[in-house]
């Protein structure tokens, strides 16, 4: 998925923002030299002569030497004294170089329904306690440049610390650590309990220290329809935190071949920029229906070339949905690790006779599905009661299903209807 919204600098994607101290890396510090070199300099000439008269020259040299190691001014400590030093190189960087913690099977998040409509400053200040920004620091790339840093937003989603976010902005992170957006100054060390970078979804986890955490109120994105209004609450540059923006829903399942995402993305107007990823969609009930994640720009930089005459777009955010993300987000807090339950077919959406589905050509030997007598041909039309008219309909019925749960399709299949059912496999562990 192109255009992420992480903020990230000194180097990266996203213009770097105006020096802010508490979010900056210290920048480098001219030395004072005019008010300590005034009088060094008549002392040193009176060493030199002391030395030439004495034959001391040795004890000159070392005392100069000594004398201005002692003149140099104390830098500050390093702003950032929680960022990891003893870290890979760039280009070494792996997932095992992120702070890793433990899953735990007994915690489970779930949608509700929606609830009674809220005003935008209801919604707010119900939401904003639920939000923090998180900062990434990545490895160096090389011993010839410093550490680079990513901001963006993320969601509590438990009162133990689990916090739903983007991975992009842990990518390549070595170091990671929150703050709540809801006005603390605490800072809090994270570790990454699981992720799916095709899906751009991560769990981070944190030890509130006996804070106690407001969850989000989690909503059923099912339930969004074009036109509906929205917020999205994050982080925008990194700083600017607990900013909000309104707009409206503009289109629902935006495909992988619009969005770059397997998952049926949310289309929205609401204003969303770098630093927002991670942070929260709202419905009008005030709960959180989507992760925004990237936006649609139309620019598009090559090394080397301006952008200049680029045609800018605007009102083009992305947000992932919410009851799409959910079973995705519980698979990782009990394994730590992602799934992607599949029927073992290829296949592809089109119209045979006026109906709508997804016609298989081909199925993988040795799958329940080729079992249970789904063959080559066959139109699926509707699967665990749910009509299939696209990829996106069909991808969300199996990733709300599971690996090892049961799929029922109804086919067409020279021109009758039958059903079919077979148990899902999970792609990620096929040979």
């Amino acid at each position: 998925m192109d255009n992420y919204l992480s903020h990230r600098w000194p180097q990266g994607p996203g213009v770097q923002p105006p020096p802010v101290p508490s979010r900056q890396a210290a920048p480098d510090r001219e030395k004072p030299k005019g008010a300590v070199r005034r009088w060094l300099v008549p002392t040193i000439c009176v060493i030199l002569c002391l030395a030439l008269l004495g034959g001391i020259s040795f004890w000159a040299v070392n005392g100069i030497a000594g004398l201005l190691a002692d003149a140099e001014p104390t830098l500050p400590e390093d702003p950032r004294p929680w960022i990891s030093r003893n870290v890979s190189s760039g280009p070494d960087w792996s997932p095992e170089d992120l702070p890793w913690g433990r899953p735990d099977p007994s915690v489970q998040v779930a949608v509700q329904p929606s609830g009674p409509a809220m005003s935008g400053r209801q919604a707010y200040q119900a939401t904003l306690p639920s939000l923090v920004c998180i900062e990434a620091t990545h490895a160096p790339k090389d011993r010839w440049h410093g550490a680079e840093y990513s901001a963006g937003t993320g969601v509590v989603v438990t009162s133990s610390g689990y916090v739903l976010t983007n991975y992009h902005i842990i990518e390549e992170a070595v170091s990671i650590r929150l703050q709540l957006l809801s006005g603390s100054k605490d800072y809090y060390s994270a570790q990454v309990i699981g992720f799916d970078e095709e899906f751009d979804l991560a769990v981070l986890k944190f030890d509130p220290f006996g804070v106690e955490l407001t969850p989000a109120m989690l909503g059923s994105s099912d339930e969004l329809a074009v036109g509906d209004r929205v917020y999205a609450v994050g982080n925008p540059m990194g700083y600017l935190m607990g900013s909000m923006t309104e707009g409206i829903v503009s289109a629902l399942d935006r495909d992988e071949d619009e969005s770059g995402s397997a998952l049926g993305l949310i289309q929205v107007s609401a204003s969303i920029n770098p630093g927002n990823s991670g942070g929260a969609l709202l419905n009008e009930s005030g709960q959180v229906v989507g992760i925004t994640c990237a936006k649609i720009t139309g620019l598009v930089r090559e090394d080397g070339e301006s952008v200049d005459d680029a045609v800018v777009l605007e009102g083009l955010g992305l947000a992932i949905p919410m009851s799409d993300a959910v079973p995705f987000v519980n698979h990782i807090l009990a394994t730590g690790e992602t799934w992607r339950p599949a029927m073992g077919v290829t296949c592809f959406a089109t119209t045979v006779d006026g109906r709508p589905g997804i016609q298989v050509s081909e199925v993988n030997d040795d799958v329940p599905a080729r079992a249970a007598g789904l063959r080559k041909g066959d139109l699926i039309v509707s699967a665990n009661g749910s009509t299939v008219a696209s990829l996106v309909d069909l991808r969300r019925v199996l990733y709300r299903t599971g690996v090892d749960g049961e799929l029922t399709c109804t086919v067409l299949r020279n021109g009758a209807e039958q059903e079919i059912a077979f148990t899902l496999i999970d792609n990620l562990k096929l040979d």
